[in-house]
């Protein structure tokens, strides 16, 4: 049986409404669990409100894989059944048919606090930011390896998240050693180096969002392709018939991943140029003029902390970046968004509408903000919804 730990005030008000998260101020041990153990937690009159894996060395305590008692005698068979149903989840909307790379577990979104883990073919990254998750991370390789088919496991466990509690960063192979795989998304085809790469590889959270954009483009559009990482954006607007991309990218590794990426896809020179080049040195010189139909800005997280003076900061950069894009397009669509944690989703309408009535009056939104896709699974927790994105009709 295990260990029943009790949990009162905010944190039993927390468990009930679902978190996968308790911290230690909000429980009592009856005894003394170890690192990555199972525990069922309760409440102060008796009633078994979670199954969950103790944590040591961190404010969290409790890592919540479901409600309720707990079925199974040990760790390692609840995590396999929670990700077993997280497989599932992506299995029956046929995100693992429709494509070969996909999130398949979403930490929090899955009930697994602390774990990512992202299919590319057949390799699996994984990157936990958890030490009862470490306890059980080449248990959690097996698992998924079976449940997906995949011979390669690397483990890319080298996030802020995990540093700021104190972890040390690793990075290696659990499976196999294919670095490289190639991945389709659509009509497009990516390398995705899981070493090198930004995240685990790739970013996935923009999928449907470069989908979209590409179905926005078609012949005689001249497209702007900013912070274009491995071009993603700008290789789906080429793909449905764009005329030419200018991609804007400063970081050289990710600029010969690009140039393979053109290769791979069978586009030629003419239809592309790259800028591998500063966006803000590049919005000082002036270089690019109004004569784009089609753009897309993706930029990093300009607001890495929630203080006043990182907001106000990160703030000036998107309504500089944002006007800037904005201002070269004649009559045509931008797409801009934001992987702010810390700018929410009405704080980034209200900066797109505010830049948008300085550039063009006559803009229009398409639809509702965007977000990640339907792999990247919510629970309610807000940190998940980190992604914002405005496809917005941008006229004379």
């Amino acid at each position: 049986m295990p260990a029943e730990i009790i949990v009162y005030g905010i944190g039993e008000q927390k468990v009930r409404l679902g978190s996968s998260i308790v911290y230690r101020k909000w429980t009592h041990p009856k005894t003394r669990p170890i690192n990555g153990e199972l525990v069922q937690l309760v409440s102060r009159d008796g009633e078994y409100l979670a199954c969950g894996l103790w944590e040591e060395g961190t404010p969290v305590s409790a890592r919540v894989l479901y409600s309720g008692v707990c079925e199974e005698g040990k760790a390692e068979d609840a995590i396999a059944r929670v990700l077993e149903e997280s497989f599932e989840a992506r299995r029956r909307i046929g995100l693992i048919y429709r494509f070969d790379s996909y999130r398949l577990v979403n930490s929090d979104g899955d009930r697994l606090s602390g774990l990512i883990a992202d299919v590319y073919g057949d390799v699996v990254v994984l990157q936990s930011s958890s030490p009862a998750i470490d306890k059980h991370l080449l248990r959690i390789a097996d698992q998924l390896a079976s449940l997906t088919g995949a011979t390669n496991v690397f483990e890319k466990s080298i996030q802020r998240s995990r540093l700021d509690i104190g972890l040390k960063p690793v990075s290696r192979w659990i499976k196999g050693s294919r670095k490289e795989v190639i991945i389709e998304e659509g009509p497009v085809k990516f390398y995705v180096d899981v070493e090198k790469g930004q995240k685990t590889g790739f970013f996935l959270d923009q999928r449907f969002n470069r989908l979209e954009f590409g179905s926005l483009a078609g012949n005689g559009d001249a497209v702007l392709d900013v912070f274009s990482y491995t071009g993603g954006f700008g290789l789906h607007a080429l793909a449905q018939g764009a005329r030419s991309v200018v991609f804007v990218e400063e970081d050289p590794t990710a600029v010969q991943v690009l140039k393979r990426n053109l290769r791979l896809n069978g586009f030629s020179d003419q239809s592309a140029i790259i800028l591998n080049e500063s966006v803000w040195s590049l919005i000082d010189s002036g270089k690019l003029k109004r004569e784009f139909t089609l753009v897309a800005v993706d930029p990093p997280a300009f607001i890495q902390r929630g203080d006043r003076m990182n907001v106000s900061k990160g703030l000036r950069a998107y309504r500089r970046v944002f006007g800037w894009a904005s201002s070269l397009v004649g009559i045509g669509v931008g797409y801009f968004s934001s992987c702010s944690y810390f700018l929410n989703r009405s704080r980034f309408l209200e900066l797109i509408t505010r830049v948008l009535s300085r550039t063009s009056h006559q803009y229009r939104l398409y639809g509702d903000l965007r977000g990640a896709g339907p792999d990247h699974t919510l629970r309610g927790e807000e940190y998940l919804s980190y992604l914002k994105g405005a496809f917005v009709f941008i006229g004379s």
